[in-house]
């Protein structure tokens, strides 16, 4: 492929071409549609960056799904577009399969040339290109892409691309997009999201502790058509039912009736937390409540109030083997879970695990005052975590490493959360890593008992830094209603006193 005469060509059609076109997507799509055209490539994308939160976003791409291209936010570093961003190098992968880096997005993708749009002080964006085939791009090709690229920023900055499309991405922040990750997981359940939100049926969310169950519920709310009302939360763990009672149905003092939340969340959405932990009068009362859409007002002297609110629910558990069980109420469970959500543990889409702690660290050194970063290995530790605490311990550990350890380019030994350093690290925690005995796999491969293992082993380590079940589960990154929960399930804790 002979490419050199045509470059000048190329750019002189996307210039006058660009000042037709009507919109800004128009244009990046153009953009790149002629670029991949120039060098026989099949797939691309063009990424612009976030220079405050150094993170890439996609604004234009080809061969590529609609809910990959709008949650793929691409941090320095990661993949290979953040290795050309972070080096200001050409990155060139011949054969992706062999990268154990590679960020898959494009299931076709068998080569990829990455080649970061550079000014003298900053990276713009990135401008990828992708075939089907190995080995597709020669060093010539490299050569006359580079030179492409080049002369590509220029146009993009004179013509302000850069900044529209950078301006468009924050303008049209999606509620969906507050969940991170573009693993197929939760790929699946943001389109999921999509497809329910807009409706007005009630939707239970399954997922562990501090996986992200309340986010989900807030993104179906802010998409449907009570985003302009209430949307309020109510906990069941940890409650009493008088509490429970109150929160939910309100309460009387003297003669002043406070109302609960399901009143006050009238015209929006109400978020149950930990529904299996609602008492069973409680269920029933719930239950009669949203079959009848009224709200028992105590003034004899006023009618019932009409209640119009859409319930979300969030359960640690699947809660048809507490139906059996005869401890949670069929009618209630079929009222609140006409459509059921799984939220994926962390620790099922370990791909993700970058692009969230890039999101935390950039969070906290914002609040923080601080300008830290993560080196190669601190990332691949992270990743590699069992993470029982799931998204809010990681949040949790990266808010940490951001505020108390002195090191500005963060490591493995910056997340350890008792100040230690590892070689102070007792045994036990030096020792946890794949390939130990505890880890090996045995006769039964069951992956809940190897969860259930980890997660014993997690929790006797908390109690020998701490003394209250308070300050475990806040080490742990959950619940002190999780941890009891699990220490009271776990067959590997069963005499275990706390």
């Amino acid at each position: 492929m002979s490419v050199k005469q045509d470059i000048s060509g190329t750019l002189r059609k996307i210039q006058k071409e660009i000042q037709q076109l009507p919109n800004i997507t128009d244009r990046l799509n153009f953009i790149l549609d002629m670029t991949l055209t120039l060098f026989g490539a099949s797939t691309g994308s063009i990424s612009i960056m976030d220079q405050e939160e150094k993170v890439l976003t996609i604004v234009a791409a080809k061969g590529m799904d609609w809910e990959k291209k709008i949650a793929a936010k691409l941090p320095f570093n990661l993949g290979v577009t953040g290795r050309a961003a972070s080096t200001r190098e050409i990155i060139y992968v011949p054969d992706v399969t062999l990268d154990k880096d590679y960020v898959k997005l494009i299931e076709t993708v068998r080569s990829e040339l990455a080649i970061p749009l550079l000014t003298r002080d900053s990276t713009v964006g990135v401008l990828n290109l992708e075939s089907d085939k190995v080995n597709f791009f020669s060093s010539d090709i490299i050569n006359q892409a580079t030179l492409f690229a080049s002369q590509l920023t220029i146009v993009i900055l004179e013509e302000r691309i850069a900044k529209e499309a950078f301006e468009k991405s924050k303008r049209e922040e999606d509620p969906v997009e507050e969940i991170l990750g573009y693993d197929p997981s939760i790929l699946f359940l943001k389109h999921r999201i999509r497809q329910v939100g807009p409706s007005d049926t009630s939707v239970m969310i399954i997922g562990e502790e501090g996986a992200g169950k309340k986010l989900v519920a807030k993104a179906l709310h802010y998409i449907s058509q009570r985003k302009n009302g209430p949307f309020l939360t109510v906990d069941c763990s940890g409650l009493s039912y008088e509490l429970l009672e109150a929160e939910l149905f309100g309460s009387q003092s003297g003669k002043i009736f406070n109302p609960g939340k399901l009143e006050q969340t009238n015209g929006g959405s109400l978020y149950i937390e930990s529904i299996g932990d609602l008492p069973t009068n409680l269920q029933t009362r719930l239950f009669h409540t949203l079959r009848d859409k009224t709200m028992p007002n105590p003034s004899t002297k006023k009618k019932d109030e009409v209640l119009n609110i859409r319930i979300f629910t969030g359960s640690k558990r699947d809660l048809l083997e507490d139906i059996q069980k005869e401890t949670f109420s069929m009618d209630l469970y079929y009222r609140l879970a006409e459509v059921p959500l799984r939220v994926p543990p962390l620790r099922e889409r370990r791909g993700d695990v970058p692009l969230l702690a890039h999101h935390f660290l950039y969070q906290y050194n914002k609040q923080y005052g601080r300008n830290k970063t993560f080196s190669t290995e601190a990332l691949k530790a992270l990743t590699g975590m069992p993470w029982s605490g799931n998204v809010r311990q990681l949040q949790s550990v990266i808010q940490y490493a951001v505020l108390v350890p002195p090191e500005s380019v963060l490591e493995p030994h910056s997340f350890l959360q008792d100040g230690k350093r590892e070689s102070e690290v007792s045994p036990k925690v030096q020792n946890f890593g794949v390939g130990t005995e505890i880890l090996s796999p045995s006769e039964n491969l069951s992956l809940n008992i190897a969860i259930e293992k980890l997660e014993a082993i997690w929790i006797k380590e908390a109690f020998q830094r701490v003394s209250t079940q308070e300050e475990a589960a806040k080490l742990l990154g959950i619940s002190r209603g999780s941890l009891q929960y699990k220490i009271k399930n776990n067959q590997f804790l069963d005499g275990f006193n706390s």
